[in-house]
């Protein structure tokens, strides 16, 4: 399963959304976090294994990237 997290960066937080499965949201404090918090969410919400959801990592252009 593929999936795209869309990353914003929020105080001292990334706030993570995946438009593909409802529901899906979670925060990292780094870029590098966000694949397996990302993963593990759709695992839960969508009934699939997280090895099996791959992750593409979008971040806000004007944020950190830390």
């Amino acid at each position: 399963m593929n999936v795209t997290a869309v990353c914003q960066w929020s105080g001292d937080w990334w706030a993570v959304s995946v438009p593909e499965v409802d529901g899906a949201f979670t925060q990292a404090k780094r870029l590098d976090q966000v694949p397996a918090m990302v993963a593990d969410a759709v695992a839960l919400l969508a009934g699939v294994p997280a090895d099996q959801v791959h992750v593409i990592v979008e971040a806000d252009g004007d944020a950190r990237t830390d």
